[in-house]
């Protein structure tokens, strides 16, 4: 009898072991799944800031770079607007737009009094509700959204006047 019930204790603590190794098991692997969506939800939050705001950057690098007597002004493209950046290279003027389809936003240059169309821009990179307005007195605006919903928005002013 003595020797049953020591088998019977032998079987009790290895079924015992073997469940809290199964709980424990269970347990990581769901913290390792919980962990995997916490870290791709942080990714796409991360690359659609990364973005936005290098889009709205880009943007407010070039209107600095122009910022002197004319060499910024507001345009269009195809009925959207468009920021035109002046440039003079030996004695020859050439435009610089900046402007997108809501999506994307294309970067075109070429010599002034030459036709433009949206269709000969370079795409820049993908971005969502880009839109940039001038409001005279040399303020410009420029805002972007995320794929979240959330807009960047920055507000320039050129030392020059525009």
């Amino acid at each position: 009898m003595g020797k049953k019930g020591t088998d019977q204790s032998h079987t009790t603590d290895l079924l015992f072991t073997l469940g809290l190794f199964c709980v424990f098991a269970a347990t990581a692997f769901i913290l390792v799944m919980i962990g995997i969506q916490v870290y791709r939800s942080t990714a796409g939050q991360m690359q659609d800031t990364f973005s936005t705001r290098t889009a709205v950057s880009y943007v407010a690098e070039k209107l600095r770079q122009h910022d002197t007597a004319g060499g910024v002004s507001m345009g269009e493209i195809e009925g959207s607007p468009a920021l035109v950046l002046r440039d003079e290279v030996n004695g020859a003027a050439y435009l610089t737009y900046i402007y997108s389809d809501g999506e994307t936003l294309y970067e075109l240059t070429i010599r002034e009094g030459t036709a433009v169309t949206a269709a000969m821009g370079e795409d820049i990179m993908a971005v969502q509700d880009f839109t940039i307005a001038g409001s005279g007195d040399g303020f410009y605006e420029f805002s972007a959204s995320d794929s979240e919903g959330r807009t960047v928005r920055y507000l320039a002013h050129l030392r020059s006047g525009g």
